[in-house]
């Protein structure tokens, strides 16, 4: 049962704290609100794109006291008694490497996405965004293409502003564009729902419906209970929600003292893994990946820092990432019932150490199911 007490606003900390108040973690506060967005593609041996394109719904709002801005995206021309796309992206400015970082999730039918494992980085160059990975694309003789991806974000104003995809294979020499979008406010952030519910275009859980999607949405709700470390107790309260109509349960963690957690539990076909994003609200930490071959009650999660990106240059996501020998911290769901959830997390100080326990979540739900 969701707390009908708080929002998720509330719950993912979406007011803007003195911390994240400043110029460099405020330069993408212009797409903040409720938003409409076509979509373009490329019309065939043209210069020109489609002048009727598909809409989306687009609602952006900060979490994390500012530090990070979610973007949540749902067809609104679509029946909404058949399965369509959703969109969900996470960025943040990194300070340390003085650039804007990006994870993202677009599943549809017949594609679960990525599991947030896309990603892209980049910077602020003349009132433009633009963000940049290396790519990989297989090629029919079993060899890859190698290039790089751009999404640029201009012509912003109060209000509206315009967006491109485009790749390219020789070192930005040459673009293809594969797609422009124009992006209209159409009015101020809508109120948030009550937190430990479902997410804004969640109907009916239409994608992603094949084993083993949806291990973890029974856990949808609000908990409270504590944070034990070594010498120290705290409270805790997680609220969850089934996110991207099916694909993902996000969560929001806040532990006595102002320290607060987002997460997304997701699988990702390709590599047969349960994927774990989280970014918290301390400077200088950027997000991390924890991967699992199970979900449920007994999966353990092993960080993987190589998952994240790096730079524009080099590639991730490879085979070797998930690797768990390397691995030097793991969450373990010991328990996943249905009003009480238990997760450790474990360290050691190198591949040949011991285990030990760092500290133990232990939840149950409120007000029952």
């Amino acid at each position: 049962m969701a707390d009908k007490s708080n929002t998720w606003g509330d719950a993912l900390g979406s007011e803007i704290t003195p911390e994240w108040n400043n110029p460099d973690h405020r330069a993408f506060d212009f797409w903040v609100g409720e938003w409409e967005m076509t979509w373009r593609g490329r019309q065939p041996d043209n210069f020109h794109f489609d002048e009727d394109g598909s809409v989306t719904r687009q609602r952006v709002f900060p979490i994390l006291g500012g530090k990070a801005l979610v973007e949540l995206a749902w067809a609104i021309d679509a029946n909404a008694d058949e399965p369509s796309q959703r969109g969900f992206s996470i960025r943040y400015y990194d300070e340390k490497r003085e650039k804007w970082v990006m994870a993202q999730n677009w599943p549809g039918p017949g594609n679960p996405g990525y599991a947030f494992l896309d990603q892209l980085i980049g910077f602020k160059d003349f009132n433009r965004f633009s963000m940049y990975s290396a790519i990989r694309r297989p090629q029919q003789d079993g060899s890859y293409q190698y290039g790089h991806r751009r999404y640029n974000f201009a012509d912003i104003s109060d209000g509206s502003f315009r967006w491109d995809g485009s790749n390219t294979y020789d070192d930005g020499q040459t673009y293809m564009t594969w797609n422009v979008v124009d992006a209209t406010r159409i009015r101020p952030l809508d109120q948030f729902g009550a937190a430990g519910t479902s997410w804004p275009g969640y109907i009916g859980g239409q994608l992603c419906t094949d084993e083993p999607n949806g291990a973890y949405d029974h856990i949808e709700g609000s908990w409270a209970g504590t944070l034990e470390e070594p010498g120290n107790s705290k409270k805790v309260t997680m609220n969850a929600g089934r996110l991207l109509d099916g694909c993902a349960v996000a969560l929001a963690v806040n532990i006595e003292g102002g320290r607060q957690i987002f997460s997304t539990l997701s699988f990702e076909p390709r590599s047969g893994n349960w994927i774990m994003f989280t970014l918290d609200n301390r400077p200088g930490m950027g997000h991390v990946y924890f991967w699992s071959p199970d979900a449920g009650e007994g999966a353990t999660f092993h960080q993987a820092p190589g998952l994240s990106i790096k730079n524009d240059q080099e590639l991730y996501v490879l085979d070797e990432n998930f690797d768990a020998t390397a691995a030097r911290t793991r969450l373990i769901w010991q328990k996943v019932e249905s009003d009480r959830i238990v997760i450790e997390r474990q360290h050691r100080s190198d591949e040949g150490s011991n285990w030990e326990t760092g500290a133990t979540y232990s939840l149950n739900r409120v007000g029952g199911e």
